[in-house]
């Protein structure tokens, strides 16, 4: 997914010398510049500037955000392990849990949890507010729950359904549990008509997660003293994928993005991916004459039915590197800004992820209105048990050895094999990359 060396990088390299990681108790940030590296470009990238100039314009303190462009999530990733050995690190940063944890294996970043419960400078009654399953992502358990990212936005996996192709076989409603699934996977696949039921998305590893997780499994264990990936969860679900391609009614994509082309075209039943998908899903079918006349979006199904799904959660978070007491409140002030209702709204109406805050809602109510596949998507969110990746550095490498076990296993590989040497291998690279 991203880059392989970056973890050894940052092992190997000197320690440098970080700012305090102390509590903001008497720290004056009047008239403090901090430079925020983000991946946004386009019309993200023009409203996140705009935000930040609102932002400078208005906070009283007179702080000066710097946003600055550093490139996609994994050229970012690459500088930051350059800047951390230099000693040199932005006020601010965006990154996955994954790779701020590579990040504090340097003890380079600021435990964000004294920020958060400040007295002064936290959140106070309004961390309620909050989705618990977007607030807690970032307490990373293999750093004794320090906070070491905040979330200025999220999105989930859901499933993208055609329902006139489902209608058109006489099916009337998404299915709830794999069984179903399975069934109308067989029945909307047609040699004549050249439909299958389900597209196998570049086999993503966060698709396997998700149905590891609908099975009541984990990935990781809650304390964050390891992987758990050969389990009876992560076996059934890599013997219910294979089945399906066996079968026929289940195909591997050739290349990334290919399952968006089918959906568009008509001719699959079923993808997974994540609801910031949903303008792409919309083109794929806007632009195609024989795209789906009709099409939702569903929860994953589960194991069994219930109304609160286990969902994968999906986002990167902004990180706070540890340089200057004063920078470092700072930067925690814009984080602290920038999640209030009102942004988050203005955040959604851009870029179409969720707000984290419950209080957005009646701010983004035309939103919902206008789009009811983004107001289906709502509603799951709200209802849902959300799941996250573990936030264990080192798991990009494991996110590859996953995504390889899986495609050896769709090709016909011995499951129990497969998966005693995939915990192994994972076994080894968390003990490799752990602080």
């Amino acid at each position: 997914m991203r880059m392989h060396m970056l973890v050894c990088v940052l092992l190997e390299a000197p320690l440098a010398v970080f700012g305090q990681s102390g509590g903001p108790a008497g720290v004056d940030p009047t008239g403090t510049v901090v430079s925020y590296w983000y991946q946004h470009t386009g019309g993200n990238g023009d409203a996140m500037q705009k935000m930040i100039d609102d932002f400078n314009a208005s906070n009283r303190w007179k702080i000066t955000v710097k946003g600055e462009y550093q490139g996609p999530y994994d050229q970012i990733y690459n500088k930051m392990a350059v800047a951390i050995a230099a000693g040199s690190p932005p006020e601010l940063v965006v990154a996955y849990q994954n790779q701020a944890a590579t990040y504090e294996v340097n003890d380079a970043l600021t435990d964000l949890n004294v920020y958060v419960k400040d007295p002064a400078w936290g959140l106070g009654k309004d961390l309620g507010d909050f989705f618990p399953g977007f607030i807690n992502q970032d307490v990373n358990a293999q750093f004794g729950g320090k906070r070491l990212g905040f979330p200025p936005n999220r999105s989930i996996e859901v499933m993208y359904v055609n329902m006139s192709l489902l209608k058109s076989v006489g099916i009337t409603v998404p299915p709830r549990t794999w069984a179903e699934f399975a069934l109308d996977c067989a029945r909307a696949g047609s040699r004549t008509n050249g439909t299958y039921g389900y597209a196998l998305d570049n086999l993503d590893a966060s698709h396997v997660y998700a149905f590891v997780i609908s099975r009541g499994g984990e990935f990781a264990r809650a304390d964050g003293r390891g992987y758990t990936l050969n389990t009876p969860q992560m076996k059934a679900a890599m013997q219910f994928m294979a089945g399906l391609v066996k079968q026929g009614v289940a195909r591997k994509i050739p290349k990334k993005y290919d399952d968006q082309t089918d959906f568009g075209n008509g001719i699959v039943a079923f993808t997974l991916g994540s609801t910031s998908g949903l303008s792409f899903y919309a083109n794929a079918v806007s632009s195609s004459r024989n795209g789906p006349a009709e099409w939702v979006i569903a929860p994953v199904p589960q194991q069994a039915p219930t109304a609160n799904p286990a969902i994968d959660l999906y986002g990167a978070s902004v990180s706070i590197p540890k340089t200057t007491p004063q920078k470092q409140l700072a930067a925690w002030l814009f984080v602290r800004w920038f999640s209030e209702p009102r942004q988050q709204a203005q955040w959604a109406h851009v870029s179409k992820y969720f707000p984290v805050r419950k209080a957005a809602e009646p701010l983004i109510r035309d939103m919902l209105d206008a789009d009811p596949r983004f107001s289906a998507a709502w509603s799951i969110l709200k209802t849902a048990n959300l799941k996250a990746e573990p936030p264990f550095a080192g798991y990009d490498l494991v996110r590859d050895a996953i995504t390889a076990a899986y495609s050896r296993i769709l090709d016909g590989g011995d499951i129990d094999t497969t998966l005693a040497g995939l915990q192994a291998q994972a076994d080894k690279l968390f003990r490799d990359s752990a602080p």
